[in-house]
């Protein structure tokens, strides 16, 4: 994935998404206007169940911030009254929000029983000291009677500098990390930047209801690639196979893949490099052709499905795929690389790179009758067996 789609994905989808609910918010206030007095009760539910709920897969960082934009809300509806009471805190709060919401999309999830929590505390008092002191700062400097920085310069460093840094600083690892919760990362400062610059566009219930659903929403998503996604090569998983084979009628075909003496290869180039074979040919098998669905099995096993397909259309697809990976050079990096200077590298270029080639065997069967799927995924490993024992680099039906 270029790192364009990632952005596309990660950062423009999620933004345009949150734009078109607040537009659509806007065009249909009449629908909801009178529901406001409950909708302003709602953030004290719903950011309490999405901090607990988080926690319980172990994403503190949307737990926390769901705890902070509670505190937020409870400041802005004057419940706060030690707070309320100072005068001229709204570009603090929201300079210091805008660092929290950075570090956040810098910092990783941990367990929020760890001593990881006490410097996610002490950051975030960082932070809103930061925060405070930057514009303290910038206050002193263009003050009449030491006029350091002209009034337009003033601006610009006391909020669009940080705000701008910042808002890079998310986009960023928003891209590099390409998760839900990274991605929530430039949600929060979106709705965060359009509450400070149009406050009176919609109420601040209104955004942080619409936060916390996308919050809801980004969690399910997570938790559903826990489940049914292969951490290793990103393929849906065998309890995705079982799951969908629920789904499926009474005309398919299966084809189990084995690559061909993986665990002699691992022996012998170690079990990272196996790894990376791993996903190369995961990344291969995806592009089987004839509407197939890949999934990771087990171990250097996977599985294709082919819903109202027969063995007879299915084959020449699969022996494209076999051939596709048997002709395809992988290149193995000699570890001495890593440490060696470019003028070595020349000088030993020739043996500084294996190239190899990996196999795979494939047996395939057809459902057929009053076969459930186990039975008919039965069958297509006994053809693997065949396959793999007349000689391996085959496909067997």
């Amino acid at each position: 994935m270029s790192a364009l789609t990632r952005s596309f994905r990660y950062i423009f989808v999620p933004v345009m998404m949150t734009f078109i609910c607040i537009a659509a918010t806007q065009l249909f206030a009449y629908k909801w206007q009178l529901w406001l007095p409950t909708i302003n009760e709602l953030p004290y539910y719903l950011y309490p169940i999405v901090a607990v709920l988080a926690l319980q897969f172990n994403y503190a960082r949307l737990s926390f911030l769901s705890v902070l934009l509670l505190i937020y809300y409870l400041y802005e509806q004057g419940l706060l009254p030690e707070l309320t009471s100072i005068e001229d805190l709204r570009d603090h709060i929201f300079l210091s929000g805008t660092l929290v919401i950075a570090f956040f999309s810098i910092n990783k999830d941990r367990a929020i029983l760890s001593t990881h929590t006490i410097k996610t505390f002490v950051s975030i008092a960082f932070c809103v000291v930061l925060g405070f002191a930057w514009l303290f700062l910038i206050t002193q400097l263009s003050a009449p009677t030491t006029p350091e920085l002209p009034p337009a310069f003033n601006l610009l460093a006391a909020i669009y500098v940080p705000v701008g840094v910042s808002s890079i600083v998310v986009c960023i690892y928003a891209t590099w990390r390409k998760t839900a919760i990274d991605s929530m990362m430039v949600v929060t400062l979106f709705i965060w930047l359009f509450y400070y610059y149009y406050p009176s566009e919609l109420p601040l219930s209104i955004l942080l209801c619409m936060l916390a659903v996308t919050y809801l929403c980004a969690i399910l998503s997570e938790s559903y690639h826990l489940a049914y996604r292969d951490d290793l090569t990103g393929l849906s998983s065998r309890r995705a196979l079982n799951t969908m084979a629920l789904s499926l009628n009474s005309h398919y075909s299966v084809a189990m893949v084995d690559i061909d003496h993986f665990k002699s290869f691992n022996d012998t180039y170690g079990h990272d490099v196996g790894d990376q074979v791993l996903q190369l040919i995961a990344s291969k098998l995806t592009k089987v052709k004839g509407s197939g669905k890949v999934y990771r099995y087990g171990g250097e096993e996977f599985t294709i499905v082919f819903p109202n397909r027969d063995v007879e259309f299915v084959l020449p697809y699969l022996n494209e795929l076999r051939c596709i990976i048997r002709d395809y050079d992988i290149v193995l990096r000699n570890e001495h690389r890593k440490t060696s200077n470019k003028s070595s590298r020349n000088t030993q270029e020739d043996n500084l790179s294996t190239t190899v080639n990996v196999t795979i065997s494939i047996g395939v069967a057809e459902h057929h009758g009053q076969l459930t799927f186990a039975q008919t995924l039965k069958l297509a490993d006994k053809a693997l067996y065949i396959a793999k024992k007349n000689g391996r680099n085959r496909v067997f039906a």
